[in-house]
């Protein structure tokens, strides 16, 4: 697979995992009460921690696999059938928990929601199907775009609403479920030499 098509395949995928935009209202709900100040500062942490704990797992990831024997098909399918469960959630009905105080940049904000089991997950299945340059080049460029979108979330929010922002999420969400069903088809097939 061309260079181009593989980053743009792994940073739309991991763009849809990560959910920027159906994020919104969340990152507002946390933030409500705080300063455009005090909101930076949480965006600036939360993206950074989120940043190093997914380059951790492209890194480390496969050498988690491999101590515990895993196959890259294996979690290929186990990772699929996470997604999908993340997706039907993020379609059906998304309910997240609200912090408070100093927590509120990484708790639930960074993790999990910005770098949950379906990041972790699509990271390692992207680092067995595109290898880890491309899949660190398309968490560079996702985190890049994440910052970019709640540096500004006053904008994007006006512009989506709650609504749009819940629209949003249900597409990329029904786009996920795809993304899993792909993901558990190509570890059935491989294991099984379909």
């Amino acid at each position: 697979m061309p260079f181009l098509t593989a980053l743009l395949k792994a940073s739309v995928t991991l763009f849809i995992i990560i959910d920027p935009l159906g994020l919104i209202p969340i990152f507002m709900a946390l933030t409500h009460d705080r300063t455009q100040e005090e909101r930076n500062a949480i965006l600036r942490r939360a993206t950074l921690v989120a940043l190093i704990l997914l380059l951790i797992f492209t890194f480390t990831g496969k050498g988690i696999l491999d101590l515990f024997n895993i196959s890259i098909n294996d979690f290929k399918i186990a990772g699929g059938i996470l997604l999908l469960v993340i997706a039907l959630n993020i379609t059906l009905q998304a309910h997240y928990g609200e912090s408070t105080g100093d927590q509120a940049g990484v708790i639930p904000f960074a993790v999990p929601l910005l770098v949950g089991p379906g990041a972790i997950t699509t990271t390692i299945v992207l680092i067995g199907t595109t290898g880890i340059w491309i899949t660190f080049t398309a968490i560079i460029i996702n985190f890049l775009v994440v910052f970019v979108i709640f540096k500004y979330v006053g904008i994007f929010y006006r512009y989506l609403g709650k609504t749009g922002s819940d629209v949003i999420a249900k597409i990329m969400g029904m786009l996920l479920a795809a993304i899993a069903i792909q993901f558990i088809r190509q570890g059935i097939q491989e294991v099984f030499h379909i």
